[in-house]
């Protein structure tokens, strides 16, 4: 594979949406937009708003995400659409996750 592809698979709970070498991927985040390149860190991260596909033709797809999952994993990305999460903003502390003297 050329080093500066990766392999995207996005999926949706009725099948896959999308899957072959891409040169990169853009969406948001909590903290904002953020691209994925060939060779990227590993790495994962609740997504949303949209999720942009640049092909190695030049291609442009854009999918609209209001959540997914977005893992990168050894040159590969991974997009699970339909995923209900919770923000950081959202966690409780341990103390607010006590019910009857337990912790939860």
């Amino acid at each position: 594979m050329n080093d500066k592809v990766f392999h995207l698979l996005v999926r949706a709970r009725e099948g896959i949406i999308f899957e072959g070498d891409v040169d990169s991927v853009t969406s948001f985040n909590e903290d904002g937009k953020f691209d994925v390149l060939a060779q990227h860190a590993n790495f994962i991260s609740l997504i949303q708003k949209s999720l942009t596909i640049i092909e190695h033709d030049g291609k442009v797809t854009e999918i609209p995400v209001d959540n997914a999952l977005l893992r990168t994993r050894e040159n590969k990305v991974e997009v699970y659409l339909g995923i209900q999460g919770i923000k950081p903003s959202e966690f409780k502390s341990a103390d607010e996750m006590k019910i009857g003297g337990k912790n939860y």
